[in-house]
């Protein structure tokens, strides 16, 4: 089995008992700090854990095809 090598950041945590790099993730959309996620459609990032919300489906579906027939 191949053992890939450390990243030099690990290698010098472990020689100079250092920390790894301090790195804060902001989200790019809204500007939220330490997200738990970021969401990606196309390689570009859309929204985070923060900004970005969930909804059923079928219910929005459903919702949507109720305010189109509204609509004609």
């Amino acid at each position: 089995m191949m053992q890939l090598p450390d990243a030099p950041w690990i290698r010098d945590a472990m020689i100079n008992g250092m920390d790894g790099p301090d790195v804060t993730p902001v989200c790019p959309v809204c500007g939220a700090e330490n997200p738990d996620d970021f969401y990606v459609m196309d390689g570009e990032v859309i929204g985070c854990s923060e900004c970005v919300g969930r909804v059923d489906a079928y219910e929005w579906t459903c919702d949507h095809m109720e305010d189109e027939e509204h609509d004609e």
